[in-house]
């Protein structure tokens, strides 16, 4: 590594630093007990607040966790600074700082709004067409897991209520879905699916719910992000530490 290099990482992890130290994050309220993080190694998923995250077998725990947790710190700040459902693209703007911030390189998000055929339709769909122009069928196929294990929980599990009650009120909502590998370069990179709606119904399981094409809209963006871990496992445990507990509260394993 080249002493210009050097000094040019140093001098964004200390930016980076500052940045994190300096962040305020939302508290919100939780009404239940939590589980644990997806740490494990293979194929795994996790809900991660108003996100569900599926990783391919080719990240280690330590990807795992540091996805996880970067993410989460992104999402509690862009809720702190900014209304999640009501001011949604400069919630995103914020998000993708955050991100950037801490190690990710990160395309400006472009929405458009969905197209959708029929009368009626349902986002778990509408998340797996948008994912397969950039993922790979292993990215896929742990996504479609990660989305069918959510299905196949009660109302009342915790990891449903988790998502549920961070990624929508009523009528509008903000959530993303995400799948993560790891490149040739041994690079983790996630593809992400981020959504944000508003529609005449009220909404009870956001990625199930039969949303009225007439009376919805629903904007949606897919992009691909990678991980800087050169900066990443210098500003790690400052994340974790921003974090405190928070990310025992709102990451919790799925099991696919």
């Amino acid at each position: 590594m080249s002493s210009d290099h050097e000094l040019e990482l140093k001098e964004r992890v200390e930016n980076s630093l500052q940045f994190i130290d300096n962040l305020e994050i939302s508290i919100p309220e939780l009404l239940y007990t939590q589980g644990g993080m997806a740490l494990q190694e293979g194929a795994s998923a996790a809900v991660d607040a108003g996100s569900v995250v599926a990783f391919t077998d080719t990240l280690n725990g330590q990807q795992k966790s540091d996805v996880l947790n970067s993410t989460l710190l992104a999402q509690l700040a862009a809720n702190k600074k900014f209304d999640r459902e009501q001011n949604t693209l400069n919630w995103y703007k914020f998000y993708s700082s955050v991100l950037e911030q801490v190690g990710w390189v990160v395309p400006s998000f472009q929405f458009a709004r969905l197209q959708a055929a029929g009368s009626r339709f349902t986002v778990d769909r509408a998340a797996i067409t948008l994912l397969q122009a950039i993922a790979s069928p292993a990215e896929i196929s742990v996504v479609q897991a990660a989305i069918n294990a959510l299905r196949g929980l009660q109302d009342k599990d915790h990891r449903v209520v988790l998502f549920e009650s961070s990624s929508h009120t009523e009528t509008l909502g903000n959530f993303q879905i995400a799948t993560c590998g790891v490149s040739q370069s041994d690079t983790v990179v996630m593809k992400i699916g981020a959504f944000f709606f508003s529609t005449t119904e009220r909404v009870t399981r956001v990625l199930f719910f039969s949303f009225p094409r007439a009376g919805t809209t629903l904007q949606q963006s897919r992009e691909t992000l990678t991980l800087n871990e050169d900066v990443y496992r210098q500003v790690r445990d400052a994340v974790i530490k921003k974090l405190g507990d928070r990310a025992t509260k709102f990451i919790d394993d799925l099991d696919i």
